[in-house]
């Protein structure tokens, strides 16, 4: 099946696939003022740098208050815990075993192809592809939502991979899987389940972006779901684990969706002087350009 830990290392990936695709003419378009650009056609790799202060600041402590977000981590990690301290090896390891053993030859198929979709350097190659086609048909709500797809995804990489390195948590058909905290031992980057955690942080930047377009959530959401699910059927994680992987990228994508709206009304309003009728009385105006 390939790395087991190739999610998280697709965070490479993002930053190779980013660098020729974002960058492009770099020296000449790093001079730039980003006044001049909206939010999503800044610097790449600025933004995911200065996103990891405004999630843990300002975003996360947002969402603790949000009972979706908070219930169903404090339920899903209770659930792990739980799982994880039982000596007799867990309900999840139970249910998991239920899954895989029960899954037909061709579910398994189909979820060795949603596992490949959801792969991060194949995710960030398809993304980059998008953002250059839709700028060149000058759509810019698809290149928006292209960029910071991208953005959310690296953003997503970067936590999936510290907390899997705090966590280490064993995964199914190892010696010691479930347990946590498995420093040193043999493929103990169970939690949490990268690809899910990816996908969903990409889904939510296009169900936010085209939440006027009913199909799309749908669409995004249920991709992300299929590729979640396909972990569990090639019995590569726990249900705890792509649950909590879908509730933070999902969280992470809608706060970078949050914060790039923050930034263009930052960077895009001017408050500035303004004459009255025939020049009598002075007053200020706020400008908005787009």
């Amino acid at each position: 099946m390939g790395s087991s830990r190739s999610a998280g290392h697709g965070v490479v990936a993002v930053a190779l696939v980013v660098l020729g695709v974002f960058i492009g003419s770099p020296v000449r378009a790093a001079k730039r003022l980003d006044d001049d650009r909206p939010y999503w056609r800044t610097n790449l790799f600025k933004r995911v740098f200065t996103d990891q202060k405004y999630l843990v600041t300002r975003w996360w402590p947002q969402e603790l208050k949000e009972p979706w977000f908070a219930g169903t981590l404090a339920a899903s990690g209770t659930v792990a815990i739980i799982s994880a301290s039982d000596t007799k090896g867990g309900w999840e390891i139970t249910l998991e075993s239920g899954i895989s053993g029960g899954a037909s030859p061709g579910a398994k198929s189909a979820s060795h192809v949603l596992t490949s979709i959801g792969n991060g350097p194949a995710a960030a190659a398809v993304l980059g592809i998008a953002y250059l086609a839709a700028r060149r048909a000058h759509d810019d709500r698809f290149a928006e939502a292209s960029s910071l797809a991208v953005e959310s995804l690296a953003d997503a990489g970067l936590w999936i991979e510290a907390l899997k390195a705090v966590a280490a948590r064993v995964r199914p058909g190892n010696p010691d899987e479930n347990r946590v905290f498995q420093y040193g031992a043999a493929d103990n980057s169970s939690f949490p389940s990268g690809h899910a955690m990816g996908a969903f942080s990409v889904a939510s930047v296009f169900a936010t972006l085209y939440r006027d377009k009913r199909w799309v959530p749908w669409v995004s959401y249920g991709t992300a779901t299929l590729i979640g699910a396909s972990r569990l059927v090639l019995g590569r994680h726990f249900p705890s684990d792509v649950v909590i992987g879908a509730v933070l990228g999902t969280s992470i994508g809608r706060g970078v969706v949050a914060r790039s709206g923050q930034e263009v009304v930052r960077t895009r309003g001017t408050l500035g002087p303004v004459l009255g009728p025939e020049g009598r009385g002075v007053g200020v105006v706020w400008r908005y350009s787009w």
